[in-house]
């Protein structure tokens, strides 16, 4: 049997990727090909997910996905070196492209005495981010701590560097901090003299840390809600990648039942039936249910 690919678009990352090969002068490469979700990329996710994260897990379906039409390279190397930010851009178009543009979130409101479960209607849209104004690989920060000059040199977060310490911060968020912040300078001095990271002391290191949140808004989607039951207002933070590994997750179980259904009735490979687009394989199980009840009402 024959099947169309899956549809590919161009999307806009708010940061962007350093391209070896640019021209002298050029800036970093704002958008890139994405392709929709496969039934075969949706069937991987079941045996990525044993033992990882929903970060590992939504690095290995960009990995994937990204189409390698762009002239980088190695796209396990592009995507592992994005920012955070642009990563969560991707999963973001990902999901508007495979899935649709509205996202269903059920939240309980934090307020002990309340606990309401707020039903809420995100939009793909309104929690992307244009591109940012001042780029760079590697920024510079001047600041006086205790009277001191101290000169950082910094690179933003990758999400090799987030999977990276993911582990650590279920365990502890502080070492984890520090071992992100550790991955992410590249050279630090306090009134002259070479440090390391740990050296800088707490109120540095949290300057660093601002200025890396404020140079990447996209890394870090916070929500501000007010509960409709109770009026207490509150913040939230969005974890793209928690919530479309969650979907996915559920979106695979049915789709082993597709596979079963459409197998044993047309007697297609496995392979086959993954290649189908979703709505084409939501037709095929409907003609198939049509002729089953078709049989039942001839009994």
């Amino acid at each position: 049997m024959k099947t169309r690919a899956c549809e590919v678009v161009r999307v806009a990352i708010p940061g962007g990727v350093w391209h070896a090969g640019a021209q002298p002068g050029c800036g970093p490469l704002r958008e890139l090909t994405l392709r929709r979700l496969s039934g075969d990329d949706e069937a991987y996710l079941l045996d990525a997910g044993v033992g990882s994260g929903p970060g590992t897990r939504a690095t290995a379906l960009l990995i994937r996905c990204l189409g390698d039409g762009d002239g980088l390279g190695d796209m396990t190397q592009v995507v592992r070196t994005l920012t955070v930010g642009d990563r969560e851009a991707l999963l973001l178009h990902l999901r508007r492209i495979s899935i649709g543009e509205t996202l269903d979130c059920v939240l309980p409101c934090p307020e002990v005495s309340c606990g309401e479960r707020m039903q809420l209607e995100l939009r793909v849209a309104d929690l992307l981010l244009p591109a940012y104004d001042d780029v760079q690989p590697v920024y510079s920060l001047t600041v006086a701590v205790d009277d001191a000059r101290c000169e950082v040199a910094f690179r933003l977060p990758t999400a090799d560097d987030l999977d990276e310490v993911a582990r650590t911060a279920r365990e502890d968020a502080g070492r984890a901090a520090d071992l992100l912040l550790a991955r992410c300078v590249s050279s630090a001095t306090r009134a002259g003299a070479a440090c390391d990271v740990g050296a800088l002391g707490p109120a540095l290191r949290a300057v660093i840390a601002a200025e890396m949140a404020q140079r990447d808004p996209q890394a870090e989607i916070e929500l501000d809600l007010t509960c409709p039951e109770c009026g207490h207002e509150f913040s939230v933070v969005f974890d793209t990648a928690a919530y479309l590994m969650q979907e996915l997750d559920s979106r695979a179980a049915q789709l082993m039942h597709d596979v079963h259904t459409l197998a044993l009735h047309y007697h297609w490979s496995e392979h086959d039936i993954l290649q189908l687009p979703r709505e084409r394989r939501a037709r095929y199980l409907q003609l198939v249910a049509d002729s089953s009840a078709v049989r039942i009402g001839e009994r």
